[in-house]
């Protein structure tokens, strides 16, 4: 069974040379980026490749990409039409804070879109690096990917995966951008969905609905402002919240620096129920942006840098002619040595206090470090990021999964469950010598996956409950293969088709 996804060499040259590939970025279950050379240009690019793991494999000789089984191919295609269609989309964008798509064209069949190459760091890079971050400067950053994110909104799309390691801050003027809308959503005027989302759910950052059937089916501003809140508790707790099941029983827990008043902002917008959210991300952005560190309960607003300058320069004007003026009023007293002696050891000790609070903040806004071009993408998930697959399970220390004794290779959660891309080959039971590729969800398998039994029969699609729930059963002996919904495992709505593709009455 394939595992590791067969990448693009370097040196490898795409659309007639244009360009380069440099290396690889990242992958995840549906593409791979690249770091590539636009020749023309001379300049450094990102490349966007669809590339299902699950489902393809890659030519040696030809770079081309193969489907796996005939069965397999309408699936395929249906996610690549909504892999060009995602770059048209973003191709559309013209703000600050979106990435920008340059262009978009099919070769090697399969399907590929070129964007900015951003020098700088994650929010997620960011913290995991330097801890927690500043409030205020959380509410910085918050309030520029939300604009952004309003004016994705503004287009009737949802983004459906905001959270750090998709916010890149650019080095050269520290402003985030919004990156990966591989599980983005077009709405029409109606709000009814017009593409349809390859499944991948960014635990901790996606809210309640994102893990029903249908439950995005409909444009929802709330379900991208819970991701943007999850977002925000991150940067300002440099950890990652409870998965939205668990929210109900399991509350926020936020550091003591954090205001009350942005705690409460923070969680309304985390609320499991959706409509107990802001409405749109304006309303959010209003919210946390009344506030300003050490001036809550204290009736104070954030001010604008010119406007807080100006009071600044007013105030010490005020202060320097009441010095002044004291001087020349006040009768000189005699010299008090006791009271300059203590008063000179408390400013030394003032001058350490505040040595050691800017000391923090230059570690955190990089001004103790010299300036240079970090390459980021470098862990640009499609769908959802994949790390290096190592053994979890063997035949001697088998995972007990809910078909059977089983060995796993892939990732796990902090229980040591399988989480996220992996294989599962059974080996005792009813289905001993059947294998589960694709995703599982805290052990369960639950999601898009291909399974392949003893017998050499193959399903592609959708695990509901450890079971087939939507897709493509293919029998091996004669070919026949059934497409549609499954009812506890068993074909229920849908239609039989014989080897060679017609409909069996």
């Amino acid at each position: 069974m394939k595992v590791a996804t067969q990448s693009l060499t370097k040196g490898t040259m795409l659309r007639g040379g244009a360009y380069r590939i440099e290396r690889v970025l990242g992958q995840g279950g549906f593409g791979i980026t690249y770091l590539a050379t636009d020749m023309a240009l001379e300049r450094r690019v990102c490349i966007k490749e669809y590339f299902p793991i699950t489902f393809c494999d890659r030519s040696e000789s030809t770079n081309h990409v193969t489907v796996s089984s005939q069965s397999n191919k309408d699936l395929v295609e249906m996610y690549k039409a909504k892999f060009l269609k995602e770059a048209r989309n973003i191709a559309k964008f013209d703000h600050p804070g979106v990435i920008r798509i340059h262009a978009a064209f099919e070769e090697n069949n399969t399907a590929y879109y070129v964007m900015d190459f951003i020098e700088g760091k994650s929010l997620a890079h960011m913290v995991q690096s330097r801890g927690k971050m500043p409030v205020q400067k959380a509410i910085d950053y918050i309030t520029k990917v939300g604009i952004a994110l309003e004016y994705v909104h503004s287009h009737r799309i949802n983004h459906l995966d905001v959270k750090p390691d998709n916010i890149m801050v650019r080095n050269s003027d520290d402003q985030p951008i919004l990156i990966d809308f591989g599980l983005s959503k077009q709405y029409d005027t109606h709000g009814q969905q017009t593409s349809i989302t390859p499944i991948g759910i960014s635990h901790g950052y996606a809210p309640m609905e994102q893990y029903n059937q249908d439950g995005v089916s409909m444009f929802s501003p709330q379900t991208d402002i819970y991701s943007l809140a999850a977002t925000f508790y991150y940067l300002v707790t440099a950890k990652v919240p409870p998965q939205a099941t668990n929210l109900i029983e399991e509350p926020l827990i936020f550091p003591v620096e954090v205001p009350a008043s942005l705690q409460a902002a923070i969680t309304r917008a985390m609320s499991p129920v959706r409509n107990r959210r802001h409405s749109n991300v304006s309303e959010f952005l209003k919210e946390i942006r009344s506030h300003s560190v050490g001036t809550q309960n204290k009736g104070f607003k954030i001010e604008d840098s010119e406007n807080a300058k100006q009071r600044q320069n007013n105030n010490t004007k005020v202060l320097t002619n009441n010095v002044q003026n004291k001087a020349r009023t006040e009768t000189p007293k005699k010299t008090n040595v006791k009271g300059i002696l203590v008063f000179i050891f408390l400013c030394f000790i003032t001058v350490l206090a505040l040595c050691g609070i800017f000391y923090n903040l230059f570690q955190w806004f990089g001004l103790s470090q010299s300036t240079q071009a970090v390459e980021v993408l470098a862990e640009v998930p499609v769908v959802e990021e994949i790390p290096a697959v190592v053994p979890a399970y063997n035949s001697n220390n088998p995972w007990y999964s809910p078909l059977g004794e089983a060995t796993y290779e892939g990732v796990v959660d902090y229980d040591g469950l399988p989480h996220g891309y992996g294989v599962a080959k059974i080996l005792s039971g009813t289905y001993a010598g059947s294998t589960y590729q694709g995703y599982f969800n805290h052990g369960n398998m639950d999601s898009l996956a291909t399974y392949t039994l003893k017998n050499g029969d193959t399903f592609v699609g959708k695990f509901r409950n450890n079971q087939y729930y939507e897709g493509t059963y293919t029998v091996k002996k004669t070919g026949e293969y059934f497409k549609g919904t499954f009812k506890n495992g068993q074909p229920d709505q849908g239609t039989w088709y014989d080897s060679n593709g017609n409909i069996i009455d």
